[in-house]
C-alpha cells in the first residue's frame, strides 16, 4: 500500500483528508511543517499532501527544504490550499509541486489526482531505471555513475573508484567476432556483481571499460583484496570460456582513485583512476594501482598476497596453463593433483572436499609475520595428525593451509576440519590466534568457521 504524508495545521481539514484516503493508502498526518520534516528524516512516503498556509513554517518553506535534500527532493508534492489566485499556484508549480487541490476538497477529485500522480511517478521511475541500465550486461551505465558521484557531497562520504580494462579484448573481437566479445563482457559484468557489496555500485562505462564505486568505511587494504578477487575471478571465468575456442587469453588491469583525496566528482575521480590504469597497462598489464597525490603506488595484484579465500584458491588452481604469478609457480604439482582428483571424482562418483584454513589474530585480521610463522607451524602439525591416507595438503601464503579430503562427504569434511581446529587451539594454548576454515563440496562454499 502506498504511503502518503498529509501536512495541515487545521485539525478539521487534516481529519477530513485522512478519512477520505485511509481505505486506499497508508496515511501519516502531521500538523506542522517542522514536524513533517522531522518525520521525513526517517521515512520517505510515496507522496506528500502539503498545506500552503501554516504558521511558523508555510508550505512553500517546507518545499524549499525538501528540494535541498537529495533523499527527499523526488517525492511528489500536492499543495492543499483555500486560495484560488493563479499567482500562488504558479509559484508552487515552479517550485516543483505536481498539482494543487482546493479546500474544501471533493473526495473523488482528490483521489483521482493522487492516483494519477502516483502512476506517473512510478512510470517515470521505471523509465529512469531503464535509462540508467546498460542494455548488454544489465549493469548500471555511465550516466548513473556520473550522477551518483556528482551528487555525493565531499563532506558526507569517502570511497574508492575502480576503473577496469580488459587486456587483449580487441583480439577476442578481431578473431572471433562481436558475439563472442559480448559473451565475454557479460561474464565480466557477472563477476563484478558477485564481488561487490550491497552498498557498492558497478557499471559499464562503454566497450570493455567498467567501473566500481566502493562507498562507506572500507579501508585501502579491503579494496586491495577486492581488486585481487576481481582480477582472479574475471580472468578465470573468461579464460575458461575461451579455452575451447581459441588461444587468446585476457587479463584485467585496474586503476583506483580515492575519494575525496583524488577528487570528489566523477570527472576528477575518473581522470585519476585512468592515469593509474595507464600505468598498469604500460608496465605489463594485469594488476591494480592507486593514484594518490599525483603519484602512483606500485602495488600489484601478483605481489604481497598473504591471504586468499576458497573461491580464489579454486579459481587459481583450476586455471589451465603454466602462467607465472602468485599461487601458480609453486603450485603446479598441487594443481595436477587437484585435476587428477576431480577427474577421478567424476568417474567414480566420489565426493571430494576442499578445505582452506587461515590463521588470524583474535580480532579476525591478518597476523604479523612472527605470529604467522608460529601459527602455521602449529597448524601443519595439526593437519599432519588429522589427515587420512590419500588426503593431500599444502601451505599457501604466509598464514594459510589447503587440504584435499578424498572420498569424503561434507559431514566428513566438517569433522576433519573441526578436529584440526581443536588440535590447533589445544597446541596453541594461549588464545593469541584463531583458526578459521572454509570448506567446499560439489560447488558450494560454506561461510568461514572459527575454532
Amino acid at each position: 500500500m502506498k504511503q502518503i504524508l498529509i501536512v495541515d495545521d487545521v485539525a478539521a481539514d487534516l481529519e477530513s483528508a485522512v478519512e477520505v484516503l485511509k481505505d486506499s493508502y497508508d496515511i501519516t498526518a502531521r500538523d506542522s511543517g517542522k514536524k513533517a520534516l522531522t518525520f521525513l528524516q526517517d521515512m520517505q512516503p510515496d507522496l506528500i499532501l502539503l498545506d500552503v498556509n501554516m504558521p511558523d513554517m508555510n508550505g512553500y518553506e517546507v518545499m524549499e527544504e525538501l528540494k535541498k535534500d537529495r533523499k527527499l527532493n523526488e517525492i511528489p508534492v500536492i499543495f492543499l490550499t483555500a486560495q484560488s489566485d493563479q499567482e500562488s499556484e504558479i509559484k508552487g508549480l515552479k517550485m516543483g509541486a505536481m498539482d494543487f487541490v482546493r479546500k474544501p476538497f471533493e473526495p473523488e477529485i482528490m483521489r483521482s489526482r493522487i492516483d494519477k500522480i502516483l502512476r506517473l511517478t512510478e512510470q517515470n521511475r521505471e523509465l529512469q531505471k531503464i535509462a540508467l541500465k546498460d542494455g548488454l550486461t544489465d549493469l548500471l551505465n555511465r550516466r548513473y555513475m556520473e550522477k551518483l558521484l556528482n551528487q555525493t557531497d565531499i563532506n558526507e562520504e569517502k570511497g574508492f573508484f575502480l576503473l577496469f580494462d580488459l587486456d587483449n579484448f580487441k583480439l577476442v573481437n578481431d578473431n572471433f567476432g562481436h558475439i563472442v566479445g559480448d559473451e565475454v563482457l557479460i561474464k565480466f559484468a557477472r563477476v563484478l556483481q558477485e564481488e561487490i557489496g550491497s552498498k557498492d555500485s558497478a557499471c559499464r562505462l562503454g566497450g570493455d571499460e567498467f567501473a566500481v564505486y566502493v562507498s562507506g568505511s572500507r579501508s585501502r587494504d579491503e579494496v586491495k583484496r577486492m581488486a585481487r578477487r576481481m582480477i582472479a575471478g574475471i580472468e578465470f571465468e573468461i579464460n575458461d570460456m575461451l579455452l575451447d575456442s581459441c588461444n587468446v587469453r585476457v587479463s584485467v588491469s585496474i586503476g583506483i582513485a580515492e575519494k575525496p583525496v583524488d577528487g570528489d566528482k566523477f570527472t576528477e575521480l575518473y581522470g585519476a583512476a585512468d592515469k593509474a590504469l595507464y600505468y598498469v597497462k604500460e608496465n605489463g598489464k594485469r594488476g591494480y594501482h592507486f593514484f594518490h597525490d599525483g603519484k602512483i603506488d606500485h602495488d600489484n595484484a601478483e605481489e604481497d598476497i598473504n591471504q586468499i579465500n576458497l573461491l580464489q584458491l579454486q579459481r587459481l588452481i583450476q586455471e589451465r596453463g603454466h602462467n607465472s604469478g602468485a599461487y601458480r609457480v609453486g603450485y603446479e604439482g598441487f594443481k595436477r593433483i587437484y585435476h587428477f582428483v576431480t577427474r577421478c571424482m567424476d568417474r567414480k562418483k566420489q565426493d571430494v572436499q576442499l578445505v582452506l584454513f587461515t590463521v588470524q589474530d583474535t580480532a579476525g585480521g591478518d597476523v604479523v609475520e612472527d605470529m604467522a610463522e608460529r601459527g602455521v607451524s602449529i597448524l601443519e602439525k595439526a593437519v599432519a595428525h588429522s589427515l587420512r591416507r590419500g588426503d593431500v595438503a599444502t601451505k599457501c601464503g604466509t598464514a594459510q593451509y589447503v587440504v584435499i579430503l578424498m572420498n569424503a562427504t561434507s559431514e566428513n569434511g566438517e569433522l576433519v576440519a573441526n578436529r584440526i581446529s581443536s588440535k590447533f587451539a589445544e597446541a596453541l594454548g594461549d588464545g593469541t590466534m584463531t583458526l578459521t576454515y572454509e570448506i567446499q563440496s560439489a560447488g558450494r562454499t560454506k561461510k568461514p568457521q572459527q575454532a
